[in-house]
C-alpha cells in the first residue's frame, strides 16, 4: 500500500445530492481498493456517515489507510450530528498522533477523547433521547496487519477464501421482536470500552463495514454473493439490494479488498540507517561529516562518545558511534538506530536532544546534544547527605521527563544516575535512550529482539522474573535513585559483579527501610520509597503524580512503624548486650559456690 496521493473522502449528507440520492466515492491503489456509498434510504436524513483515507509518502507508513463507518443513534436527538462528528474527529486526530504510539494506544486515546467530547455535547446525560450518540467501526490497513476498532452495533466483516466472517460483535440487546436495544456507542457514558482487534492480512482479502440498514436486512450469503463480485459499484450494490429487501433505515457500506501484502512496513530512514557501516575510531582533529573531533568524551565496549564542534554552525556537539564489537549483531545495529528514531521524536528539556544527521552521513552514528555538567553519580558522590527538599527538587525534573517519556507510550528502561546529567544551571537531564523500548516502537521500526534489562541495581525484578516491563520499570528505577539520593544506599541487597534476581517469586525481595541508614527519614516517606521500589510491579504506584504527592504530602495509609525490636534498630548494642548479660550470669553462677 504505497499509494501517491492524499485521499480522504466523507460519506454522509454533505456529499448528497438535493434529491437525496446516494453517494458514491472510489479510492483504489494497486495493493488496496476501497469503495464507499451511503444513502437515507427512505429517511429524510443521512444518520449514517462514512469515510476512508490513503494518506501519501511516509504517512502510510506511520499510520497506514483506514476505512470507518459511523451510524448515528436513530432515536438520539443529534445522531446525525454525532456521526459525522465521529468521523471527521477520528480522521483529523489519529493522523496527528505521535509516531511512538502503538496503533491499539493511538485509537483509544482518539477514541475517548471523541466519547468525552460527544458527552458533554449530551450536556453529560445518560438518557439516549438527548444525547449525541453514534456508532463506530473502523480498519487500518498498516503494514501486514489490519487493526479493527469497533463500538455498537455497525459491522465488520471479511471474505476470505469464499468464506464470510463478522469479525465484530453487536453492542445490542434484543427486547422482543423488532425490538433492540444499544448498549454501547460513543457519547453514551463519560467511559467508553472499545473493542480492537488485529488480524493478519492475505492476498485477496475483501473487507466490509456495514452500517445495520444493511446487515439486518440482507443474509450472509447475499452478502458474500455481491463481495465476490467486488468491483467499484459493490458498495452501491449492497446498498440497493438491501432497499429492495426492504430496508427502512440508512444505509453507509465501505469495501476494501487487499489485492497484495508486502513486506511489513518499517521506517525507511530507518532501515536505510540499519545498512550504514560502522564508523572508525576517531581521533582529536579528524573530520566526519562536516564535524571536528575535538577529544574522546567516554568508551565503553558497547559505545564511544567524541566531543565534536559542527563546523557549518560552530556549535559543540557529542558524536556517538557504535561499538565494532557488534559490527556482525543485527540486534545491537537496530537498537542502535532506534535509539536515535526515539530520540529525535522527543522534545524536552529534560532529556537530551537528538539532532538529525546530514543527507551525506557516511557510516552510523548519532548527533546529541552537548551539556556540561556533571553526572547525578558525581554530584551523589560530593553530596552524601543531601536534604529532603533538595532531593525533593532533583526528583520533581526527573519526574517532568518521566511524564513526557509516559505521554509519548515510551518506557525508558535504563534509568540510573550514570545516566542522568546535572547542568551547571542546575537542569537534569537523562542522556541516554539506548534502553528506550515500547509497543509504539516495535511497530514502526519492527524491532525483533528484546530489550536488555539496565543495570542490575536498578533493573526492575519484572525484567527476569518474565513479565512485561511498563512505566512501572521506570518508576521502580526512579524509586531506587531516589533512596540512593537519601541514604547512600540501595534498598535491597547490592547486586555485584553479573548477579542479577534468580528468585522465585516477588516476595523474596525484602526492601530495606530508609530509616535504618538515616534517621531522620519520616516514616511517610520511607512509605513512598517502599511503594515506589515495591518488587512486585502490582504493588508498585501506577502513576508519577501519585508518588510526587506522597513525598510531598503525608500519606495516612503509610502507618507509625511500632517500635522495632533492638536487634533491627542496633544490632550492635544488641549483641553488646547480650554478652554482658552472659558474662554477668556466669559471674553469679561462680560467686554462688
Amino acid at each position: 500500500m504505497s499509494p501517491d496521493h492524499d485521499t480522504t473522502t466523507v460519506s454522509g449528507p454533505a456529499s448528497q445530492s438535493p434529491d437525496g440520492a446516494e453517494s458514491l466515492h472510489d479510492n483504489s491503489k494497486d495493493a488496496l481498493q476501497l469503495f464507499s456509498a451511503s444513502c437515507a434510504g427512505h429517511r429524510r436524513h443521512n444518520d449514517d456517515a462514512c469515510a476512508v483515507r490513503l494518506p501519501e509518502g511516509s504517512d502510510t507508513q506511520r499510520y497506514g489507510c483506514l476505512a470507518a463507518v459511523a451510524d448515528g443513534v436513530a432515536n438520539a436527538e443529534a445522531g446525525g450530528e454525532a456521526a459525522r462528528a465521529a468521523i471527521n474527529g477520528f480522521f483529523s486526530d489519529y493522523y496527528s498522533t505521535p509516531e511512538t504510539w502503538s496503533t491499539k494506544h493511538a485509537v483509544a486515546r482518539v477514541l475517548h477523547s471523541l466519547n468525552s467530547w460527544l458527552f458533554r455535547q449530551s450536556g453529560g446525560s445518560t438518557e439516549i433521547q438527548r444525547g449525541w450518540l453514534t456508532t463506530f467501526s473502523a480498519v487500518i490497513f498498516k503494514g501486514t496487519s489490519a487493526h479493527l476498532v469497533h463500538i455498537g452495533d455497525s459491522r465488520i466483516y471479511r471474505l476470505r477464501d469464499g468464506r464470510l466472517e463478522c469479525l465484530s460483535r453487536d453492542h445490542s440487546h434484543t427486547l422482543g421482536p423488532g425490538r433492540t436495544f444499544l448498549s454501547r456507542a460513543l457519547g453514551m457514558d463519560a467511559h467508553v470500552d472499545v473493542d480492537y482487534r488485529l488480524e493478519a492480512l492475505q492476498a485477496g482479502d475483501i473487507f466490509l463495514i456495514s452500517s445495520d440498514g444493511i446487515h439486518d436486512y440482507l443474509p450472509e450469503s447475499t452478502i458474500t454473493e455481491q463481495l465476490l463480485g467486488f468491483c467499484l459499484s459493490t458498495a452501491q450494490q449492497l446498498i440497493n439490494t438491501a432497499l429492495e429487501a426492504g430496508s427502512t433505515d440508512n444505509l453507509s457500506a465501505v469495501v476494501c479488498r487487499v489485492n497484495t501484502v508486502g513486506l511489513p512496513q518499517c521506517d525507511e530512514l530507518a532501515m536505510r540507517n540499519c545498512e550504514l557501516p560502522f564508523a572508525p575510531d576517531l581521533y582529536p582533529g579528524q573530520q566526519l561529516d562536516g564535524f571536528l573531533i575535538l577529544q574522546e568524551l567516554h568508551a565503553s565496549n558497547r559505545s564511544h562518545l567524541y566531543l565534536a564542534r559542527d563546523q557549518g554552525n560552530s556549535a559543540l556537539r557529542v558524536i556517538k558511534t557504535p561499538s565494532v564489537n557488534y559490527c556482525d549483531d543485527p540486534s545491537y545495529i537496530e537498537r542502535f538506530v532506534a535509539e536515535e528514531w526515539t530520540g529525535r521524536r522527543i522534545s524536552h528539556p529534560g532529556i537530551i536532544k537528538v539532532f538529525p544527521p546530514s543527507a551525506e552521513r557516511r557510516c552510523l552514528y548519532h548527533i546529541l546534544e552537548y551539556i556540561e555538567g556533571q553526572s547525578l553519580r558525581q554530584w551523589m558522590q560530593l553530596n552524601p547527605h543531601p536534604q529532603i527538599p533538595q532531593v525533593r527538587e532533583l526528583l520533581g525534573q526527573l519526574i517532568s521527563a518521566l511524564r513526557s517519556l509516559q505521554r509519548l507510550e515510551i518506557v525508558h528502561g535504563d534509568l540510573k544516575p550514570e545516566n542522568i546529567m546535572i547542568c551547571n544551571d542546575g537542569r537534569l537531564v537523562i542522556v541516554d535512550l539506548g534502553g528506550a523500548d515500547g509497543p509504539g516502537l516495535r511497530e514502526q521500526l519492527h524491532l525483533s529482539g528484546e530489550c536488555a534489562p539496565g543495570s542490575k541495581n536498578y533493573a526492575a525484578p519484572e525484567f527476569f522474573f518474565g513479565d512485561s516491563a511498563g512505566h512501572r520499570s521506570d518508576i521502580f528505577s526512579l524509586g531506587v535513585i531516589a533512596y540512593e539520593l537519601l541514604t547512600g544506599k540501595y534498598p535491597y541487597p547490592e547486586r555485584l559483579g553479573n548477579h542479577h534476581y534468580r528468585l522465585k517469586s516477588y516476595s523474596q525481595i525484602r526492601y530495606i527501610s530508609a530509616s535504618k541508614y538515616r534517621e531522620d527519614i519520616p516514616h511517610w516517606i520511607d512509605g513512598a520509597l517502599k511503594k515506589a521500589c515495591s518488587a512486585d510491579p502490582r504493588k508498585r504506584y501506577s502513576a508519577l503524580s501519585e508518588f510526587v504527592r506522597d513525598l510531598e504530602i503525608p500519606n495516612p495509609e503509610f502507618k507509625l512503624p511500632q517500635n522495632r525490636p533492638l536487634l533491627e534498630r542496633n544490632p550492635i548494642l544488641f549483641w553488646q548486650l547480650l554478652v554482658l548479660i552472659l558474662l554477668l550470669s556466669h559471674l553469679l553462677y561462680f560467686f554462688q559456690f
